[in-house]
């Protein structure tokens, strides 16, 4: 039976004892109580096994750990009901805990919407809650394999941070900016002297083929603006949920015309079971056969490159003559420099 021991709506001001309640909650907190509660926060919902691999050696140990953090309102949780089996204990954000990351963000009011009852019974119903913790899998599996020396897992950022990453980097056209992607995730994975930083699209098999190639367009506008800005086209993952799910999908993607335009990368994995770090990543368009994550940078050429490379020659030859410009004007050579640079980039904003 599901323990929800749900609070009052949101916009309900703490009382005396509510804060009592944080102030004891925050005394026994560990630290890596507290990134695991943000990570709940920032991912909305993870499950015993997704934080054991963030923070635990022992499923034993971090099932008792989460539930003291669910008995003193930190975290709240339930657990689903398929129609075959049992589920484990799906984990979402207490008022305890939405308290403690509104203190530390000086601003209390952030993660309020997220306690509140309404919006946490949604969630537990949503039909999309399959895909949300199999995404989050996905993440977590990278995270645990980093635990034990494999990588390091430098950035994990979800939905809506992943839309917003490049919003104030890029400029598009204003018809465009409705038809960016909504990426599952953006991850940056490391290994040493490395880095691949990257775009996912997770996928469960419900999706017809024809809409799922057509994000592809949303991508290939974002990686025309990033280069736009001097950036490299990130490689954009498809997790798949079986090999004949895959198989179907590449024909779908290279034959979608904006293909040419990104660097995409297909795996049929289950990120529970098999670590999206190790070689299971087909290019799409290559022969090569299946590479590790970190290599993905190194094996896909950035279709980019060239147009970078031609609007960072044309951004040189512009401030040089901006400067020359200058320097005749009596500016001297230090602040010369400076001006032509901000005056070139500000020309290239508008």
């Amino acid at each position: 039976m599901a323990s929800h021991s749900y609070a009052r709506g949101a916009g309900a001001g703490r009382n005396d004892s509510e804060d009592r309640a944080v102030l004891a909650a925050a005394a026994h907190l560990t630290e890596r109580d507290r990134s695991l509660v943000r990570l709940v926060g920032e991912h909305r919902v993870l499950t015993t096994g997704q934080l054991c691999a963030l923070g635990f050696g022992s499923i034993v140990t971090a099932r008792h750990r989460l539930g003291v953090l669910a008995r003193i309102g930190v975290l709240r949780r339930f657990r689903p009901h398929p129609e075959t089996g049992s589920a484990p204990w799906h984990y979402l954000l207490g008022p305890v805990g939405a308290a403690l990351l509104g203190a530390e963000d000086r601003d209390e009011k952030k993660w309020a919407p997220q306690v509140r009852a309404d919006r946490q019974l949604a969630l537990e119903r949503s039909q999309r809650l399959s895909h949300m913790t199999g995404r989050n899998w996905f993440f977590a599996a990278l995270a645990a394999h980093a635990r034990t020396g494999g990588g390091e897992l430098r950035q994990w950022l979800n939905e809506t941070q992943a839309a917003s990453r490049y919003q104030d980097r890029v400029i598009v056209a204003p018809g465009d900016w409705d038809r960016l992607p909504n990426p599952d995730g953006l991850g940056t994975w490391a290994e040493p002297g490395r880095e691949v930083t990257f775009w996912l699209e997770y996928d469960t098999g419900t999706e017809n083929l024809p809409r799922l190639a057509a994000k592809l367009e949303g991508y290939a506008i974002l990686a025309g603006a990033l280069a736009s800005a001097g950036d490299a086209c990130p490689p954009l993952l498809l997790c798949l949920p079986g090999p004949r799910r895959e198989q179907s999908a590449r024909r779908a993607l290279a034959g979608h015309p904006d293909a040419g335009k990104l660097r995409i990368a297909t795996a049929a994995l289950d990120p529970r079971g098999t670590c999206p770090a190790g070689p299971v990543w087909l290019p799409l368009g290559q022969a090569s056969g299946p590479v590790r994550l970190i290599d993905l940078e190194a094996v896909m050429p950035d279709p980019w490159q060239g147009y970078r490379d031609e609007q960072a020659r044309k951004r040189r030859e512009a401030i040089d003559d901006e400067h020359a410009r200058l320097l005749e004007a009596g500016w001297d050579e230090h602040s010369a420099a400076e001006l032509a640079e901000r005056t070139v980039d500000q020309g290239s904003r508008r």
